[in-house]
């Protein structure tokens, strides 16, 4: 998937329109500075927004994820396919986010940990231990939180994705 090919399209398609990126991040009730990166191809808007501007632009979101106008009948296996494709990148991002977050804790931790026993008891040394605590469970609590709602944002897609499937079988 080539973002830079899909930012292009993207600005074409607000350019048609007649729109600047402030009125678009306005309907689309982001920042115009998300609208600038999607269409320097530096990120993508997530899989809901994507729909969005499916349909606003009135075209599909395979051509969307193409980066290109499609002058053939498209399938939804495709296009599902596509999708995929992006929630795994999606899901690379935000396992990299984990990893660095957990990691950078578990560190401050440990650190903590052996300031604690080594240089004894004094209240220095008894709050930065319990600060090493809190940023660990806070931590626990933040991936809980990341993880839950990236979840639930790709329970939704596939219910709207199955609601168009059903209607277009009809």
């Amino acid at each position: 998937m080539d973002q830079k090919k899909i930012g292009d399209f993207l600005k074409s398609l607000r350019q048609e329109k007649g729109l600047t990126q402030t009125q678009l991040a306005d309907i689309l009730y982001v920042s115009n500075r998300s609208i600038s990166r999607w269409e320097q191809g530096n990120g993508l808007p997530d899989i809901d927004l994507l729909l969005k501007l499916a349909h606003f632009y009135d075209v599909k979101l395979e051509e969307i994820l193409d980066g290109q106008r499609n002058n053939m009948d498209n399938k939804m296996d495709s296009t599902v396919l596509k999708v995929a494709e992006l929630e795994n990148d999606e899901k690379k991002k935000m396992i990299r986010i984990i990893q660095v977050i957990t990691l950078i804790s578990l560190i401050f931790l440990l650190i903590s940990y052996l300031l604690s026993d080594s240089l004894g008891q004094n209240d220095i040394i008894d709050f930065i231990f319990g600060f090493g605590n809190g940023l660990t469970f806070g931590t626990l609590v933040l991936i809980l939180i990341i993880t839950s709602r990236w979840g639930i944002k790709i329970k939704e897609f596939k219910k709207r994705i199955t609601k168009n499937d059903k209607r277009s079988t009809r």
